[in-house]
């Protein structure tokens, strides 16, 4: 009697799943890789892996954007399920544990986390003794429902009805640029503009700059708030900037009042089934408390944003 064959094929695995939410999540392979932390050829191998495994496809690759084939989207509806139950478990577990100390994940966007946390975290850990503060730096919004992150400082004027949080400013946006393009009588008709690309086109500010501001007089374009500012800190063009980040970069002098259209809120938000845990709330009541003070020069409005330079250059 013949003993069957066992079989050599690895089973499907949960990273495998992930790797499917991700790319569906993100749209592309790079930002894939950037939201799983893994290098761009990892993702494209770890794709074809999986896909030989199963034996058939599972995304097919436009020129803009991956697209799910209909075996992919069976497998994506398994893994949200299983996301969404991971993440239902992480929480009940997690309230299990009222101490105070313990890990806290805060996610940011990247201009959010470098201008503006890097100038609070310091007296944060201070404040908290006993707390470790991951900080997650994402311009995606990761979800807080599956346990991205515990807490989220978004720059939205429309957060998920679904968390609990308040909003700790209104962000304030005005016209930047090096002194060295400031100096003509009409410098923002004159001088040449700092673009945006991609996603951040259709964004308020890429908005305000379309109906303001000819293609002609773009000479370089930036795919996030911290390229823009980098490349009016270096004189390549004029530039509509947070003023939270315009007010720090030196030599570069702002030429409007902030933009009463532009003005965003910034939230802070946490999963309501995690909020009352002692060090969730301490986290949060420790940003608030940092960030207050922060809110004029957040918004650019009068002395305050002076101040706030003189700050961030002390820091």
């Amino acid at each position: 009697m013949k003993t069957p064959a066992t079989s050599s094929r690895q089973a499907l695995a949960w990273d495998d799943l992930r790797l499917i939410l991700a790319l569906a999540d993100a749209g592309s392979l790079a930002a894939a890789a950037t939201t799983l932390g893994i290098s761009h050829p990892t993702v494209s191998r770890r794709l074809r892996d999986t896909e030989r495994r199963l034996g058939c496809r599972l995304i097919e690759t436009s020129a803009q954007r991956t697209i799910l084939t209909p075996a992919g989207q069976e497998a994506l509806a398994l893994a949200r399920r299983m996301a969404g139950e991971i993440a239902e478990l992480e929480r009940r577990l997690l309230g299990r544990d009222d101490g105070e100390a313990g890990l806290v994940r805060l996610t940011a966007p990247d201009a959010v986390a470098e201008y503006l946390l890097s100038r609070v975290l310091n007296k944060i850990a201070k404040a908290t003794p006993g707390i470790t503060v991951e900080l997650v730096v994402s311009n995606q919004p990761l979800s807080l429902a599956q346990r991205e992150a515990d807490i989220a400082l978004r720059v939205t004027d429309r957060p998920d009805p679904a968390l609990k949080g308040r909003q700790v400013a209104a962000i304030g946006m005005a016209v930047y640029a090096h002194r060295s393009l400031a100096s003509r009588a009409d410098p923002i008709a004159q001088e040449p503009w700092i673009g945006f690309e991609a996603g951040l086109a259709c964004s308020a500010p890429g908005k305000w700059l379309e109906r303001h501001v000819t293609p002609a007089q773009i000479r370089f374009s930036a795919n996030t708030l911290l390229g823009a500012a980098k490349a009016v800190a270096q004189g390549i063009g004029i530039g509509v900037l947070p003023c939270f980040i315009g007010s720090t970069l030196p030599d570069v002098v702002r030429l409007t009042s902030p933009i009463v259209d532009l003005e965003t809120g910034l939230w802070l938000l946490v999963h309501p089934e995690i909020a009352d845990l002692p060090r969730m709330r301490r986290i949060r009541e420790a940003l608030a408390a940092e960030i207050g003070p922060l809110r004029d020069a957040i918004a650019g409005r009068g002395a305050a944003a002076d101040a706030y330079q003189a700050m961030a250059e002390t820091a």
